[in-house]
């Protein structure tokens, strides 16, 4: 039998699902870039996106995943593993690897690749890559978690009331702390009270993986993360109600959410979800404040990992 790799596509090994609403308790604002759109009133209008008649704001599935994979990062250097930023021409993949003759890691996996050797490849990826690359993506690899756009759509498609407002801001100059001429401008925000549909999935991903993603959950949930712009003038705070975990696939036994261990190095343990999560469409469920109690036994394997 061939080996197995978690960060491998080939092989489903698990799906998970944790979805919920994205409700703002301050005011958001997601921008769609710094030059306002052709006929809008304000300088910064937010992105919006047209569903059936209706041009609403909502929340795209990049910013959900820049916000995660940022805080993720944070959290991962806190427990003193080495990661990269993600940020351009600063991933793993462009790192050289001196035991190759200083190639990068991106010419040496697409070298396999070209070469039809993709277990190989994986193998490299697996070893040279650093978690965060592995969960989020690297450029030529695909990650093990997506984030849904966030409309403001309830259960049956159809399209919630979004308030928004204007705020009028005065730009500062940093080298003299003295106002700059014609400075004012106008900033469209989302009012609090608006509710997006998030989801985010996840393949593969051992329980510490999850747990990780769950630390960052719940951090946002309390208000310690922030989605959108202009964060230090008290925007972006959110919350996530009506919460909900799915999991299934090979790792789900039962109640439990078994140790994914490809290869067998990995650090991960088993979490017995019994009088938590129910069984349900082939799989395992909870939600409200069972859910939480799932994210919080996940978010256990993550403290309690040790690397390396």
């Amino acid at each position: 039998m061939s080996e197995i790799y978690w960060v491998s596509h080939s092989r489903l090994l698990r799906e998970v699902s944790i979805s919920g609403w994205l409700v703002n308790v301050g005011p958001l604002r997601v921008g769609s870039g710094r030059e306002a759109a052709l006929g809008s009133s304000v300088d910064l209008a937010v992105i919006r996106i047209r569903i059936g008649d209706k041009s609403v704001p909502y929340i795209p599935g990049s910013s959900l995943k820049g916000v995660y994979r940022t805080v993720a990062t944070q959290l991962a250097r806190s427990k003193g593993l080495s990661v990269c930023s993600g940020l351009a021409k600063e991933t793993c993949m462009d790192w050289e690897i001196p035991q190759h003759g200083s190639v990068t890691l991106l010419q040496l996996v697409q070298e396999h690749l070209s070469n039809r050797e993709s277990l190989q490849a994986v193998r490299y990826f697996y070893d040279y890559a650093c978690l965060m690359c592995k969960v989020f993506g690297a450029p030529s690899y695909t990650g093990n978690v997506v984030f849904e756009d966030a409309y403001p759509i309830n259960e049956k498609g159809e399209v919630m009331e979004v308030r928004t407002g204007i705020r009028t801001g005065i730009a500062i100059n940093r080298r003299t702390g003295s106002v700059h001429e014609r400075s004012l401008y106008q900033v469209e925000y989302v009012e609090p009270g608006a509710r997006f549909r998030f989801k985010m999935r996840a393949t593969n991903l051992p329980n510490y993986a999850l747990g990780l993603l769950a630390k960052a959950i719940r951090m946002m949930n309390d208000g310690w993360v922030k989605v959108g712009g202009f964060k230090t003038r008290g925007f972006g705070e959110v919350r996530l109600e009506g919460l909900e975990f799915f999991a299934w696939g090979p790792t789900v036994s039962g109640s439990k959410l078994l140790a994914v261990k490809y290869p067998e190095k990995e650090p991960d343990k088993e979490v017995d979800l019994t009088g938590v999560a129910e069984a349900r469409n082939g799989g395992i469920y909870a939600s409200g404040e069972k859910a939480w109690k799932v994210l919080e036994k996940l978010e256990e394997v993550w403290d309690s990992a040790k690397f390396g």
